[in-house]
C-alpha cells in the first residue's frame, strides 16, 4: 500500500524528486513509525476519513521533501549529525534540542504538525478500571 503516488506529490506543489520511490518508502516507514502502523494493523487506508487521508497525504509529502533536502534518512543519521547546511540555512541539531515528539522517527517538524492536526500523536491513553 502507498500513501502517495507521484502524482500527488506533484499536484500538492512540492518540486519533482530523483528517488521518489526510495524516498516515499523512508517516509512511509517514519509515519507508520509514528502512527503506530495505524492502517497496518487496524484500519484500511482508504476506508479512512478524508480528512485524514489528506493529512497523511500532506505528511507524506513533506517528508519526502525533506528526505530529499537534507538528506537524513534515519534517526540515527539525524542524532549522530552535529548540523547540517542547505544552501545559506544551517541547522545546528545540538544546540537545539527538540520538543517535537516525531523526531525520535526522523519526521519532518511540518510533517509532524500535519499529523497532529488530523488527530495522530505519540500521546497514548491508558485503560484501566476499578
Amino acid at each position: 500500500m502507498t500513501y502517495l503516488t507521484k502524482a500527488e506529490f506533484s499536484d500538492l506543489g512540492f518540486d519533482d524528486v530523483e528517488n521518489f520511490d526510495k524516498l516515499a518508502k523512508r517516509a512511509e516507514i517514519a509515519i507508520d513509525m509514528y502512527t503506530q502502523n495505524i492502517y497496518k494493523r487496524f484500519i484500511n487506508f482508504e476506508d479512512d476519513f478524508d480528512y485524514r487521508k489528506q493529512a497523511v497525504k500532506f505528511a507524506m509529502a513533506f517528508q519526502i521533501a525533506y528526505l530529499d533536502v537534507s538528506g537524513i534518512m534515519t534517526a540515527d543519521d539525524k542524532k549522530t549529525m552535529t548540523s547540517v547546511s542547505i544552501g545559506r540555512t544551517k541547522i545546528d541539531y545540538k544546540a537545539s534540542e527538540s520538543t517535537f515528539s516525531g523526531q525520535q522517527y526522523n519526521l519532518s517538524i511540518d510533517a509532524e504538525n500535519v499529523l497532529k492536526q488530523a488527530g495522530f500523536s505519540l500521546v497514548v491513553g491508558a485503560d484501566y478500571d476499578r
